[in-house]
């Protein structure tokens, strides 16, 4: 089936991409696009549609967070598995630990538990600096 750049898809795929550091769940990008695009955005039905069908194409990734049953999508690569993630609560940023720091933390884990992580399905959850900043402000 040919993947048609109808102006609901291009509207999808250019949110995303300006938002790189954040995975949206289907609810939370319906949203965003009715507050850039107003009476053009597409309906939220639509976006559930085209979710589907374009993690169907690989165009997008499904992905879920850890403690969450909520379905995130993002665009491919935008990923990596060479470091853990940290999630922020409030704001939703992603963030990438440093990989010595990640590598150090993941080895320290397998010495005093036995147990490897993950890296790739394992998100850290908390809250970044400046959300951090503005609760004690």
């Amino acid at each position: 089936m040919a993947n048609y750049q109808t102006r609901p898809r291009r509207q999808i795929l250019q949110y995303l991409k300006a938002h790189p550091e954040k995975g949206f769940t289907a609810e939370e990008l319906a949203f965003a696009l009715q507050q850039q695009y107003e009476k053009d955005a597409p309906g939220k039905s639509t976006v559930y549609r085209l979710l589907g069908q374009m993690v169907r194409e690989e165009a997008l990734q499904r992905f879920e967070e850890s403690g969450s049953k909520s379905a995130r999508f993002r665009l491919p690569g935008q990923t990596c598995h060479e470091h853990l993630h940290l999630k922020c609560l409030d704001c939703g940023r992603l963030l990438h630990m440093e990989e010595e720091t990640s590598e150090q933390l993941l080895k320290e884990i397998f010495k005093t538990n036995g147990f490897a992580v993950d890296e790739y399905r394992t998100v850290l959850v908390g809250r970044c600096d400046a959300c951090a900043g503005k609760e004690e402000a």
